[in-house]
């Protein structure tokens, strides 16, 4: 433990803020990534039963596109949580966890009680409607508790109310540990294999494949010497070997999870560094744009775009079963229903902003923040 300390107290401009540039790609993929997450929690997949198998299996195939969203959000949460100017240490980082009350905890808190009353409302007046959460009249405290950490009592395994915040919930029990993360990572360029060896674990237990991720972040702001340069680097190179993962996944039937998981890792990092750097690219061809101001309803449309997806997946699902529709009606109204949710969400955005911005500001993670990223 002293040694630990020690380390962390002599740590001396050994992390990187990030350039204008690289903000920019930040800025951009945010919405990307929130886009994809969507895409993800509208598939009609388990609504409809998997009654189409070609719309499944093109899901399926589609997820080596969507699923890079997870991992690339906690890699980008890993790299901005150290990022400071004048180096981390204790008191950056004791900064960091003040800063995070105000744009992680308290709109997790804020959303999940709107969607419990939400939900417990809901199911007040119309009781076989949703089913989520037992009607107002009926919750009882453990009810309640279970809703802010894990929907169903399952642990990690499971969501708050609030669906989608399992990403915020999992993200702020994996910095609580950042400063052991850094205190090893910093130590050697080779470290990297730990965070990659944890990801490829095939049994997930706590959140360690987050974990993972958000270490790969740290070792990218420690030891690459510019995040900007790393971007500026051919789009083909990764893709092939992108390719052949997402491939190898597909035809995975043969496969053990001891083979899977690896191949996943391997999909991930490279699928991670295809769209981040075509989204330098999109960056750097309209410099005159500022990406970076996209980021900011970027946390409310994540939080909020649930309430409007659950419905429309049912309903969507529902209707397509009934009239035996092909593989293209359901990818049409699959994307199309992640195109309202977004819509619906960013529209919400806009209005409360309007009525009331300091509501707003606080829901979205922002008030009075100093900078623009606070993930």
């Amino acid at each position: 433990m002293y040694i630990f300390a020690a380390k962390m107290k002599e740590t001396i401009l050994q992390t990187r803020y990030p350039d204008a540039e690289s903000s920019q790609t930040i800025g951009l993929l945010r919405w990307v990534l929130i886009a994809l997450v969507v895409v993800i929690h509208t598939n009609l997949v388990a609504d409809s039963g998997a009654a189409n198998p070609a719309y499944s299996e093109l899901y399926r195939w589609l997820g080596n596109v969507v699923w890079l969203a997870n991992p690339l959000f906690y890699l980008i949460s890993g790299y901005l949580f150290v990022a400071s100017r004048d180096g981390f240490g204790w008191k950056v980082f004791a900064g960091k966890c003040r800063g995070r009350l105000k744009t992680w905890l308290i709109p997790y808190l804020l959303w999940n009680t709107i969607f419990l009353l939400f939900y417990g409302v809901v199911g007040l007046l119309y009781p076989s409607a949703l089913g989520v959460v037992p009607p107002l009249n009926e919750m009882t405290f453990t009810d309640v508790l279970r809703a802010y950490w894990s929907i169903h009592g399952d642990d990690f395994t499971s969501p708050p109310i609030d669906g989608p915040l399992w990403f915020l919930r999992d993200l702020m029990v994996v910095a609580a540990f950042t400063p052991l993360y850094f205190a090893i990572i910093r130590q050697h360029k080779a470290t990297i294999v730990l965070p990659l060896l944890i990801a490829s674990l095939p049994y997930q237990v706590w959140c360690e494949s987050s974990m993972a991720y958000f270490m790969v972040g740290i070792w990218l702001n420690v030891w690459t010497p510019s995040l900007s340069e790393l971007l500026r680097k051919p789009v083909w190179r990764p893709l092939p070997v992108y390719i052949a993962a997402s491939v190898a996944l597909m035809l995975s039937h043969p496969w053990t999870e001891w083979t899977t998981a690896p191949l996943t890792l391997i999909r991930n990092l490279f699928g991670m560094t295809v769209v981040a750097r075509i989204c330098h690219r999109v960056t750097l061809r309209h410099p005159d744009r500022d990406w970076r101001a996209l980021a900011e309803p970027v946390f409310f449309v994540f939080a909020l775009h649930s309430m409007f997806a659950r419905p429309l997946t049912k309903l969507s699902a529902n209707w397509l079963v009934s009239h035996d529709a092909g593989c293209p009606l359901y990818l049409t109204m699959h994307l199309l229903n992640a195109a309202i949710a977004l819509g619906f969400s960013l529209l919400v955005c806009c209005l409360l902003k309007r009525v009331l911005p300091t509501v707003c500001a606080w829901l979205s993670g922002t008030p009075k923040t100093k900078t623009r990223y606070q993930c």
